[in-house]
This record gives C-alpha cells, sequence and structure tokens, in this order.
C-alpha cells in the first residue's frame, strides 16, 4: 500500500515532469518501509544510491526544460536543486559511517521537501510552455 499518494494537484501540466514527480513518489514509497525493516547494509546503500541517481536525472531534465523555455526562476531552481543534492549526499555519507541516518529520516526529508518543491516552484513551470 503506497504511503503517499500521487493527487492530482501534483501536477504541473508538463507530462515527462508530471512523469518524473511519479516515479520519485514510486520510490519513495517502495523504499519508506525497506528503510526500516532492512538490515542489509548494502542493500540500504543501494536505495540511497538509487533515489540520488534518479533524482539527479530528473532535476537534469527539469533544468533542460527550463533552459529550453528562458525561464527567468532557472537560477534558483538550481539552486534549490544542488541544495537538495548536496543534502541527500550527506545522508547517504551518515548512514555509511554510521549504518543509519541519524539526523533525519530520508524518505520523509525526500517526501516534504519534493512536495514543496513540486507545489510551489515547479507549479511555475505550467506557465512558460
Amino acid at each position: 500500500m503506497d504511503l503517499i499518494r500521487w493527487k492530482k494537484e501534483y501536477s504541473i501540466g508538463v507530462k515527462k515532469l508530471d512523469n518524473q514527480h511519479k516515479k520519485i513518489l514510486k520510490i519513495v514509497n517502495d523504499n519508506m518501509e525497506r528503510q526500516f525493516s532492512t538490515q542489509n547494509e548494502r542493500e540500504m546503500e543501494e536505495i540511497l544510491e538509487d533515489l540520488q541517481n534518479y533524482i539527479k536525472e530528473h532535476f537534469k531534465t527539469e533544468e533542460e526544460y527550463m533552459l529550453k523555455h528562458h525561464y527567468s526562476g532557472y537560477a534558483e531552481q538550481r539552486k534549490e536543486h544542488n541544495q537538495f543534492v548536496d543534502r541527500l549526499f550527506e545522508a547517504q555519507k551518515e548512514y555509511l559511517k554510521y549504518g543509519r541516518v541519524t539526523s533525519i529520516n530520508i524518505f520523509n526529508f525526500v517526501w516534504d521537501w519534493f512536495s514543496h518543491h513540486i507545489l510551489i516552484l515547479d507549479k511555475m513551470l505550467s506557465k512558460i510552455d
């Protein structure tokens, strides 16, 4: 059962980006419970790596879309993306060092940030096409 469900208001009206947002939500849902149940260190490392890699791919796609459409908010979006990836990388390093993410629940962090990002910054992208 999905802990977080896609809602119509999350759509930004750009099909490719909406589909990527849905996939990130699926990754979060698929792995939220596994984060607490896995005792396999390598499995948790793979979960964090997969999440980080897909989010980087998504940000690249989103930034290319912004540049293609000469979006005036590109610099702000890029800065937020970089900060997010940096924080996710820190969480990954923390996991590797301590065997757990001590300062945050990584998937709650991803969802909190991402839902805020989609509902505020990404919604503006629907106005540029």
